[in-house]
């Protein structure tokens, strides 16, 4: 054989001696078409508990335990006040509800992270919104797939009530419509409770109650129904009650509680029953109304000066009562200080327990609790 024919001979005898030693089966597989895959993100970000609020003019930032401080006040611009305070993690969902009709959906990991005691950023760096929408509530969602529905009640009149896995959405770079709304309507609030009954109050001194399964849950995309008839008047607040919540009345001059028992209940759409003495020549009207426990503390605005006042000094009072004076000037708005809400994995039936209990013992604190005016009213003067 010729030297290259040798060579060739040697070179094969290689090979075939590797290919006997080192032989492995192929890994891969040879197809005619590649199959796309897709990742979720939510796998890549790393889950870690964390603090998030909102404030009413819209600044909304996610601080971590180690830097939330529960006995000190977040960082405020003069006038804002935080209407959400939740325990989350980076892998829930921040949704917020304007006056438009429309809700921003942000998972938390896209919020930007602060210290506590720095303002945070406006939400429209993060979601695009119109200059006049206004932000009036908001919700931090953990589980989409919870039994619940959200509530939305307009200034003029109308109800919509939509289960929350309807809101989860997978494009989220622009605000999402869930009312349809007419000319001149706006949402005035919204709720995320399963109660018995539905409460709404207006501007005149009106509320009407009646039962949550009057108003069926309706898809994501509709106008609602009608839930309570106005004449010259307009829905200030809607509620998730049950007849052993107690409702606070703000008005632009007094205060009062009164017992949700104590109101009728009714049918939709009725025009309801007076719930604070109608004064023709100086008429009192409301600014809000709240459903409040022993711990809540209300907070109101007058030209002057913010002032806070406890449960404790906000007496309970009859319907026709136009309640007690808070302010020698003209109250401007009043809220709910802001508590931290947090959600544990206990079952459902152990924290409806927990709540009823705690409850019950925080009514007959309430009930206990006797103001100047009750201590007054019991005693007996003898002539």
């Amino acid at each position: 054989l010729s030297d290259e024919a040798k060579l060739k001979e040697v070179m094969k005898h290689e090979l075939r001696k590797i290919k006997s030693e080192y032989a492995t089966p192929r890994k891969t597989v040879i197809q005619d078409e590649m199959e796309e895959i897709k990742i979720d993100i939510l796998d890549s970000i790393p889950k870690e508990d964390v603090i998030v609020t909102i404030t009413n003019d819209g600044y909304v930032k996610r601080v971590s335990k180690r830097s939330y401080n529960k006995d000190e006040e977040t960082m405020l611009k003069e006038g804002d006040y935080v209407i959400g305070k939740y325990a989350l993690s980076t892998l829930d969902t921040l949704l917020v509800f304007t006056d438009n009709g429309n809700y921003l959906y942000i998972p938390v990991y896209e919020l930007p992270e602060a210290k506590w005691k720095e303002l945070g950023k406006h939400v429209s760096n993060l979601v695009k919104m119109d200059a006049d929408e206004q932000i009036i509530g908001c919700l931090g969602i953990k589980n989409f797939n919870e039994n619940k529905c959200i509530t939305i009640y307009t200034k003029n009149g109308m109800i919509k009530r939509t289960n929350l896995n309807e809101f989860k959405v997978q494009r989220y770079s622009k605000p999402i419509n869930c009312m349809k709304l007419k000319e001149y309507d706006k949402v005035v609030g919204i709720s995320f409770d399963e109660k018995d009954n539905i409460l709404l109050t207006t501007k005149r001194g009106f509320a009407l109650k009646y039962q949550t399964s009057e108003v069926t849950p309706i898809g994501l995309k509709t106008a609602g129904v009608k839930a309570i008839s106005l004449k010259d008047d307009e829905l200030v607040s809607g509620h998730i009650v049950n007849d052993d919540d107690i409702l606070l009345m703000v008005t632009d001059k007094t205060s009062k509680r009164i017992h949700v028992s104590d109101i009728e209940l009714s049918t939709r759409a009725r025009k309801g029953m007076r719930i604070i003495r109608d004064v023709k020549t100086n008429p009192y009207y409301v600014l809000k109304t709240f459903v409040v426990n022993h711990h809540s503390q209300l907070i109101f605005k007058n030209k002057d000066d913010e002032l806070v006042l406890k449960m404790a000094e906000i007496p309970f009072a009859d319907l026709q009562s136009v309640g007690t004076s808070i302010s020698k000037n003209k109250v401007l708005y009043a809220y709910i200080a802001c508590s931290l809400e947090e959600k544990n994995n206990d079952s459902e039936e152990n924290i409806k327990e927990e709540k009823s209990i705690g409850e019950d013992e925080l009514r007959q604190i309430d009930n206990q609790i006797m103001t100047i005016d009750d201590f007054l009213d019991n005693i007996e003067i003898d002539k």
